[in-house]
């Protein structure tokens, strides 16, 4: 932890910083499209412009943990190092993951409507849910082992929860009863923007310390 610079407080910020706000802006435009979408069975089913955008979101999200993993690595003391590499490698797993199958929705699924990602099952929506629950899921859980500090305790509980909460929604496509999923929903749409608002904080704080960069 030695060698973790300005720039690396910087980066850890403001990437986190990012992660929080798009994950807020996801909520949000994901209740407006419910409301305002046609009437449907499904109770979280989207339809276009608020799918596309949510789509789109998903993605920048997905860039800008890999980004702030990328920190926590290089913030991680060496005891913990392989924690944090392991959570770096799963993050990564995960965006490419689930920027493939966004992405190819975003071009190939507009034109012959044969991708697809909000309907189940789908090969789509398969890998998606592989992505979000599974791979984010471990990513969270080794990334929470890194911060063992009183200072960063609210980090690591709000963390272990959204990996948690996403490691328990592969139970939904696992078993066929996708309604279970919906933990998965809550760990990465309303507990891991609070990990990465928390995160940001502490970034910036310790960024500000004098005692640190003294």
């Amino acid at each position: 932890m030695s060698e973790f610079g300005q720039t690396d407080w910087r980066v850890g910020m403001w990437s986190a910083t990012g992660a929080a706000t798009i994950g807020v802006l996801f909520v949000v435009v994901g209740l407006i499209g419910v409301v305002a979408r046609p009437p449907s069975p499904e109770p979280l089913h989207q339809v276009d412009p608020y799918l596309a955008i949510l789509e789109t979101l998903m993605i920048l999200f997905a860039v800008l943990l890999v980004v702030m993993m990328a920190a926590v690595y290089a913030y991680a003391p060496p005891e913990d190092k392989t924690f944090s590499l392991v959570a770096l490698a799963f993050i990564t797993c995960f965006a490419i993951t689930t920027c493939g199958v966004h992405f190819a929705s975003l071009t190939v699924g507009r034109q012959s409507h044969e991708f697809s990602t909000g309907d189940w099952p789908t090969l789509a929506l398969s890998l998606d849910l592989l992505a979000w629950d599974f791979f984010l899921g471990l990513a969270l859980l080794f990334a929470a082992r890194v911060f063992r500090s009183e200072e960063t305790r609210r980090v690591r509980v709000t963390m272990t929860v959204a990996g948690t909460f996403c490691l328990a929604g592969t139970i939904g496509p696992a078993s066929g009863h996708l309604h279970i999923q919906y933990v998965g929903i809550a760990g990465y749409a309303f507990v891991l923007p609070i990990a990465c608002a928390l995160l940001a904080m502490f970034f910036w704080q310790m960024m500000c310390s004098p005692e640190r960069n003294g």
